[in-house]
């Protein structure tokens, strides 16, 4: 029969008190660094970041190559961008989105069958769109995808009609769907309002434009678009530039240059901004909530010199649940979910908007809060404190983002295309840094909205126009497609 000792019973109870010992002395330990009526130290703030740049040569053909290399991982991802002005599709509006879908249907090497037997066969990801093809592969597969790549990119055939009626009846579908979706009526009722329906950014897609679009349109776009001249092409991951020259070498030296520029018609800029704060109502009666956005476009570009302090002016406004508009609508008022801001710069012309979604009955005390806290950040500079937050912020996301080595390529063709200063990434903790309260200040006030714009409305009318009206201001109902319904109503 098994005993136990004196021996090893004191041994047992030894084990025990000093376990209990080391128990409280952690606990005692650990309460002390994490007092909460001690705030932990301040990290000391990066000003630099240590960015490699990515190797870079251009074919004779003009296709521009970036090689990322990272070789912890057995991967690599190809990307292809083009670099194209924005144009009307006019008649066939979602011609770009179904070319984007239809590049995989079919080439003269292979039929649609046989690519999408390949990349089920290997375990890639194909991505394809107008602007932009990716492949994301195994290194063993490298080869063979980039020979896909190329395939599509100078082969594509666009005879598969039986594909194109496919995509059509579901884009048909997507578009039905989304003519009753709140969120999808606003995007499109803005654009129109904001650009002009002559405008690439105010066209949208009908279910006419897109049974209108044949094969043959597709050939022309292709043949127009897709060329090497405007083109970038990436390597990311497990690759070296030896084998990406190589691989170059082998299957895009034969992609032909157009030496002819692309000419396309003039953009009309068509878009007004009012004189004074208009509302624009969309009347939809089945809805219970108000789905709203105030402002219109603007001229803002990466290159200009206000791009930085504009950034964090928009940050503290409503970038995020510590913004202003979010701390108002949501944390203090109740009245919604999330209230954002969002100011977006571009090569042709962005813009300011503040979106948020709440209950009928407090719709006009929304937009009635939202217009104060603009007006306020217009008027009455920041304090040290916001804009530190938010300077710690914007430079944590992005030094983050340089986690994923995508992000490099993606940052420096960006200063290829939006021709940026040369370091513009490597430099963005300084100017993140630099910016003052004065700064944010005339930011505020040149690209904040507060005596003019547009707020846009979707909603039900029945419901929310008696204290709508109470505003002041110029009414006007629209459809759900920026058609102007009914003219001015006081």
């Amino acid at each position: 029969m098994f005993q136990i000792t004196r021996t090893q019973i004191n041994k047992f109870i030894f084990k025990i008190i000093l376990a209990v010992i080391i128990f409280f002395h952690t606990i005692i330990m650990f309460a002390h660094i994490f007092n909460r009526n001690v705030p932990p130290p301040s990290l000391k703030r990066k000003t630099t970041i240590n960015i490699e740049k990515p190797k870079f040569f251009q074919m004779k053909n003009g296709l521009k190559v970036l090689i990322v290399e990272n070789h912890k991982l057995p991967l690599v991802r190809i990307g292809l961008e083009l670099d194209y002005k924005p144009f009307l599709e006019k008649d066939k509006t979602g011609i770009k989105k179904i070319l984007g879908q239809m590049l995989r249907s079919g080439t003269e090497n292979n039929t649609k069958e046989e690519l999408d037997d390949m990349i089920d066969y290997m375990g890639c990801s194909l991505y394809t769109s107008f602007s932009e093809i990716s492949v994301f592969t195994m290194k063993k597969y490298l080869n063979k995808s980039v020979s896909i790549m190329s395939d599509i990119l100078m082969n594509s055939k666009f005879d598969n009609l039986k594909e194109l009626n496919k995509i059509i009846k579901q884009r048909i579908i997507d578009l039905s769907i989304s003519e009753k979706e709140p969120n999808a009526i606003l995007q499109r009722v803005r654009n129109v309002l904001y650009f002009g329906k002559n405008h690439p950014y105010g066209e949208y897609e009908t279910h006419d434009t897109i049974k209108n679009i044949t094969l043959h349109d597709l050939k022309k776009l292709y043949e127009k678009y897709y060329i090497p001249n405007i083109s970038y092409l990436s390597f990311i991951g497990d690759v070296s530039q030896k084998e990406a020259e190589k691989l170059c070498d082998l299957y895009f030296s034969k992609w032909k240059k157009k030496s002819s520029i692309i000419i396309d018609e003039p953009i009309i800029k068509e878009y007004v901004i009012p004189s004074k704060i208009e509302i624009d109502i969309v009347d939809i009666p089945s809805l219970t909530q108000s789905t709203i956005c105030f402002g219109g476009p603007v001229c803002l570009k990466k290159n200009d010199p206000e791009y930085f302090s504009s950034m964090l002016a928009n940050g503290i406004l409503g970038g995020g649940p510590q913004s202003r508009l979010f701390l108002n609508l949501r944390e203090k008022k109740a009245y919604t979910y999330g209230a954002y801001s969002i100011l977006k710069s571009d090569r042709n012309i962005g813009y300011f908007s503040v979106y948020t979604q709440v209950r009928n009955e407090v719709t006009e005390k929304a937009i009635k809060d939202i217009i104060k806290e603009i007006f306020e950040i217009t008027e009455k500079k920041i304090s040290l404190e916001e804009l530190n937050i938010k300077k710690k912020e914007i430079s944590g996301q992005f030094i983050l983002d340089f986690e994923d080595p995508n992000r490099i390529s993606d940052l420096f063709i960006c200063e290829l295309r939006n021709n940026l200063p040369s370091g513009f990434y490597k430099n963005y903790l300084k100017k993140i840094e630099s910016v003052t309260i004065d700064d944010v200040y005339q930011s505020c006030k040149k690209f904040f909205f507060t005596k003019n714009g547009r707020i846009i409305i979707v909603g039900k009318a029945h419901d929310i126009l008696p204290n709508i009206k109470k505003l002041g201001h110029s009414i006007r109902f629209f459809d759900q497609f920026g058609s102007l319904i009914k003219k001015e109503e006081k």
